[in-house]
């Protein structure tokens, strides 16, 4: 369905400046101060509202050397690099000066309400046109020729507005249900955690604890091959990247396919029952996250380098049995301890840190019968946490659903009120 016979066709270079650059004058990590002008990258704009307090600074030398990307309040951020390419945000308020990255662009309306821009920038028949255009070999990569090109469908500027206060008026309520249950997880969460830190203790009292090196055969690190940005099918090599692990639960969706050409190392190869470990993330909060390969493993997997095989010693210890006490609250602290005291390396798990965790000695037969204790007390929990996330990727499909359907004219914005029920959505 086209747009509305009022609205008109046009382009972003008609109605906003796009401002960018690739890198920063030769400008490095070392270079940033504890105190000055806000240098935003990418993680900063992911959210709802950017987040000016987990930032890096630069000087006011680096912040002047580009007026251009000197952000003002209406301002239009792209992320133009990277895998999270297209992502877009809105700068409603600035508490100090700020500036951003070379990941991302900056656009200043002057013929456009700058919230319908963004909203326009967010819906998906232009996130799918980013995504056709895109370039770059390795990152990708959007060029500012194409950012400028980028075709938009404008209505009247009152209608403009309109279409704005209802996106940011239904963006907040999801917002707000999305919050609600994002807490619901992370109680059940801190729930099944601290269950675990309990039996745990209990097991550690009554049997005595042993490091995991002393029920380990091996600790292996896997390869770094490049991936395409894709997943593997079925008769494809697929690798195994931190993210499929993350969670305690291996989630096959998050593993990226071999370039065809590339011959697999079968070193790495993994198969069912191994015990994983993410060995590194960008968030400390994910590193140590640990799953075993099910039994119903169906592709043909390879071990990425960013993750920890750990070969037990079977006649001693059961991977589900690890797995579950490497969950618990303690080994999540001795994890975290580690990745702190690792000369720096915050987004790094070191292998001495993985060999000296501690877990209950228990015997072979016991620990069996544990583990199914466990998957049965853990099961209706874990069916909540599945139906929660489930609601939460509804409410993002919702979300994105309207931003098209408005910003294209799909919907009248007049008569479009409630569309998220007030007591949440289903699952």
């Amino acid at each position: 369905m086209s747009a509305p016979s009022t609205w008109t066709r046009t382009r972003v270079d008609r109605v906003a400046t796009v401002s960018a650059r690739i890198g920063w004058k030769a400008l490095t990590a070392n270079e940033y101060e504890p105190e000055g002008y806000v240098f935003l990258a990418t993680p900063n704009i992911k959210s709802t509202s950017i987040d000016f307090d987990n930032v890096n600074y630069i000087s006011q030398f680096r912040f002047e050397e580009s007026p251009e990307l000197k952000l003002e309040p209406k301002d239009v951020l792209l992320v133009k690099d990277g895998n999270t390419l297209g992502i877009t945000n809105i700068v409603c308020e600035l508490p100090r000066p700020a500036t951003v990255n070379g990941s991302i662009a900056v656009l200043r309306a002057f013929g456009i309400e700058s919230r319908f821009l963004r909203y326009s920038l967010a819906s998906t028949p232009t996130q799918e046109l980013i995504d056709a255009i895109k370039g770059g070999m390795g990152v990708p990569h959007l060029f500012q020729w194409d950012i400028r090109r980028l075709p938009l469908d404008l209505p009247p500027f009152d209608e403009q507005c309109r279409i704005a206060d209802f996106l940011d008026a239904e963006s907040a309520r999801i917002d707000h249900l999305s919050k609600l249950l994002d807490y619901q997880l992370r109680l059940l969460d801190m729930r099944r955690r601290n269950h675990l830190a309990k039996e745990a203790e209990a097991l550690g009292k009554r049997y005595g604890q042993v490091r995991v090196r002393h029920v380990l055969r091996k600790i292996e690190q896997g390869w770094s091959p490049p991936c395409e940005d894709r997943l593997a099918v079925r008769d494809e090599w697929g690798v195994v990247k931190a993210g499929c692990v993350n969670g305690g639960v291996f989630n096959p969706g998050q593993h990226k396919a071999l370039p065809v050409g590339i011959q697999p190392d079968l070193r790495y190869r993994l198969r069912p029952g191994d015990l994983l470990m993410s060995r590194a993330s960008g968030s400390t909060e994910l590193i140590g996250s640990i799953a075993v390969l099910p039994d119903n493993l169906s592709w043909q997997l390879l071990l990425c380098d960013k993750v920890y095989r750990l070969y037990l010693d079977r006649t001693r210890m059961i991977p589900n049995f690890v797995a579950f006490i490497l969950r618990s609250q303690q080994a999540r602290e001795q994890i975290r301890l580690g990745i702190s005291g690792a000369e720096g390396m915050a987004n790094n798990l070191p292998t001495a840190t993985v060999t000296n965790l501690l877990v209950p000695n228990v015997p072979l037969i016991e620990q069996g019968h544990i583990v199914a204790d466990l998957e049965n007390s853990s099961h209706t929990t874990s069916e909540t946490i599945r139906l929660l996330k489930k609601q939460l990727v509804l409410l993002a499909e919702r979300r994105q659903a309207l931003i098209t359907a408005a910003v294209t004219g799909q919907i009248d914005v007049t008569t479009a009120r409630g569309v998220i029920p007030a007591g949440g959505v289903s699952a």
